[in-house]
């Protein structure tokens, strides 16, 4: 990142994918599409063959799963099939590691964040199956939306740090995370301040502008944004809420959509792409909140459609931050949107009460 950010270096790599530490050999000349399956002069032909075929027999299991008749037998299938499909992604980021390990030093040498999405994904899947297995929490309650949003964020995080810290493709500095430096010096506290102070003062007319849109949007629609936040009937409720949704999963997030995505594509496609990509793939994840009941295909593309509009721009102001200041300034912004619609949500609970 710039001086201005978080203190390394701007990436300077703005050649595309297939030339950035490409080896020699067919595997590395000629249209991509027509040798996408070949094995010949890539560095491990095995990762790459197994990641291909444990990738598509998940998912073609999954789908056999989830048109099945016996709900409990498709259960069985689709998870089954997210254990195979996560297999095969963890081969497919393994084998990408091995083939970018020549790449220049300022360019990307990591996994794609769309494996790595695929892998949290899965991984969260399978973790959230396991704990309502042991545990039995509901995830429309307060304390079970906060157990799952942990369970996420530990998934990214630690598919960051498996993939990328530990495969050596990038360092936690280089995703944005500022030095130590000692308290005594009160540079670092100084610096978190401020990052902390511009993120405030940029997202909450972010949040003016994405109410009026919404609002808008609503009207045209017929339809509003899918709301994912459980009810509370309780102090304690709302606590448990406010640390779920303004505390655990901005950090979440943004450890791995500016942190790690943003970084990884800003160092092959420079910083306008990265910040355009890594929104888009923010929006379209945030998709997933949609809820619609059998039947009402309609309206469930009306949410979806709102919901993508709304969190697009969070996202460009978010990256902005990052690019700017950090991750610290980006995570800020990101509990800042969160605390304030929830505030916002309680307050209006209360006005309804009375």
């Amino acid at each position: 990142m710039s001086d201005e950010g978080s203190g390394q270096p701007d990436p300077v790599v703005d050649e595309p994918d297939d030339k950035v530490g490409a080896g020699p050999g067919p595997a590395s000349s000629g249209p991509p599409g027509g040798r996408i399956f070949s094995l010949e002069g890539r560095p491990a032909p095995s990762l790459y063959l197994i990641g291909w075929l444990a990738t598509a027999i998940g998912l073609a299991t999954i789908f056999v799963g989830l048109l099945a008749d016996s709900p409990s037998a498709g259960s069985v299938l689709v998870v089954i099939g997210v254990v195979v499909l996560l297999l095969g992604l963890a081969f497919a980021a393994g084998y990408q590691l091995v083939a970018r390990a020549d790449r220049p030093a300022d360019a990307y040498r990591g996994p794609s964040p769309l494996i790595l999405f695929g892998i949290t994904f899965g991984g969260t899947v399978i973790a959230s199956v396991l704990l309502d297995a042991l545990v039995r929490l509901d995830p429309t309650m307060p304390v079970g939306f906060l157990v799952g949003l942990i369970v996420t964020a530990i998934s990214f995080a630690g598919t960051v740090w498996l993939f990328v810290v530990r495969g050596g493709a990038l360092s936690w500095r280089q995703m944005g995370w500022p030095d130590w430096v000692p308290p005594s010096e009160g540079r670092l506290l100084a610096r978190l301040v401020d990052d902390v102070a511009l993120a405030v003062t940029v997202i909450l007319p972010t949040i003016v502008g994405v109410s009026i849109l919404g609002g808008i949007l609503t009207g045209l629609l017929g339809s509003a944004a899918p709301s994912v936040v459980p009810a509370a009937q309780t102090g304690p409720d709302w606590v448990v809420l406010f640390l779920a949704a303004a505390v655990v999963a901005p950090i979440g997030e943004e450890v791995f959509f500016r942190g790690f995505a943003l970084t990884a594509w800003w160092r092959d496609l420079g910083p306008r792409s990265a910040l355009i990509r890594a929104s888009f793939l923010f929006a379209l994840v945030h998709i997933l909140n949609v809820q619609a009941d059998q039947g009402q295909a309609g309206s469930g593309l009306a949410q979806a459609a709102i919901e993508f509009a709304i969190i697009l721009p969070v996202g460009f102001v978010l990256g902005w931050l990052f690019i700017r200041r950090g991750i610290v300034a980006s995570i800020a912004g990101h509990m800042t949107y969160n605390g304030v619609f929830l505030a916002l949500l309680l307050l209006d609970q209360m006005r309804v009460a009375t």
